[in-house]
């Protein structure tokens, strides 16, 4: 019986994610969800998180919720990505006054977010891989990290010089190696 509930509970853990639905999005449409991750995920949440809209899980008051929205219902009403993309960049125009998919943007909590729809976020609102900040400061820290590892080979090497060896006498004058020679044989 035991061994029974446990195949049943396994098989019910490894089929719910194949119905699983976005947290973020209303949609059940799995070619829609995948749209909405992907625009989502193109798209910065301008609530001051620094991540990318799908990636926003503030709750409450967060400007995440109506950008969200909008992208369900544009997505419904038949908008392409590069619509719905180039929209939240450039502004969506006078329709975001009136159109059902700002209807959470007009709301008296979000309000301010209109004149952002009908005129655009700019090119901010993109997130990081749409963008040349992740190239630029990687080649930053590999040259800092570059100049740092030729720094420290330039600062041993000049020490290895300083240092003077006494194997076979070298880095000493002729003076000092017959001084040193005739204190050892003293001492033996």
């Amino acid at each position: 019986m035991t061994r029974c509930a446990v195949s049943i509970a396994l098989a019910y853990f490894l089929v719910l994610p194949l119905f699983a639905q976005s947290a973020h999005s209303r949609l059940k449409d799995p070619t829609l969800l995948k749209r909405f991750d992907a625009i989502s995920h193109k798209i910065m949440c301008t609530c001051g998180c620094n991540m990318p809209l799908r990636n926003c899980n503030h709750t409450g008051h967060c400007n995440a919720w109506p950008a969200r929205d909008a992208i369900d219902k544009l997505l419904l009403a038949g908008y392409t990505d590069t619509q719905i993309i180039d929209g939240f960049k450039n502004g969506f125009g006078k329709i975001a006054e009136t159109d059902a998919a700002f209807t959470l943007a007009r709301t008296q909590d979000y309000n301010y977010m209109v004149p952002k729809f009908e005129n655009g976020f700019g090119s901010q609102i993109l997130s990081i891989p749409e963008s040349n900040y992740l190239a630029v400061f990687s080649i930053l820290g590999f040259l800092l990290s570059a100049g740092v590892v030729v720094l420290f080979i330039r600062h041993r090497r000049k020490n290895q010089k300083a240092e003077p060896s006494l194997e076979g006498g070298e880095g000493l004058d002729a003076r000092k190696r017959d001084e040193l020679l005739k204190q050892i044989s003293r001492d033996v």
